[in-house]
């Protein structure tokens, strides 16, 4: 029972941030990061980072067992770092859902499907619809 409770109070906690998030992002752009990634990752040269997820699971379906390593949001990609490089356009990316209490589930264009474990899947999603919406606006 008390394990049940530590996770409701997770989910609270990250809808609360996720809320939060979304309501100060109403006329406002999703902020930047100056720092914080790994020095080998590397962004182009008008790319922005927006927001580091550490111990981020990795599932492709595809590759046994999932692989840990760090998630990055762009402005342009979203990018695990792990044994291997993933990464995905975010204008591939059609659907994004979260399951239980830390699964991040997208939909891609090419019919595949992700699953990404982290910390505060919810407002990961938030950040990661308005840095889709921005990119949309840019190329749009």
């Amino acid at each position: 029972m008390r394990d049940a409770q530590a996770v409701a109070t997770r989910i609270s906690a990250d809808e609360a941030a996720a809320d939060a998030e979304r309501a100060r992002l109403t006329g406002q752009p999703l902020p930047t990061m100056e720092e914080g990634a790994e020095p080998s990752m590397q962004l182009h040269p008008d790319e922005l980072l927006h927001a580091i997820r550490r111990a981020a699971m990795l599932d492709d379906g595809h590759t046994k067992p999932p692989t840990g390593g760090t998630l990055y949001l762009t402005s342009r990609r979203l990018l695990h770092a792990g044994s291997a490089l993933r990464e995905v356009d975010l204008a591939d990316i059609t659907d994004a859902g979260v399951a239980l209490e830390r699964l991040l589930l997208l939909d891609l264009t090419d019919g595949s499907e992700l699953a990404i474990e982290v910390d505060q899947p919810r407002l990961l999603r938030v950040q990661l619809a308005a840095a889709r919406a921005a990119a949309r606006g840019r190329s749009g």
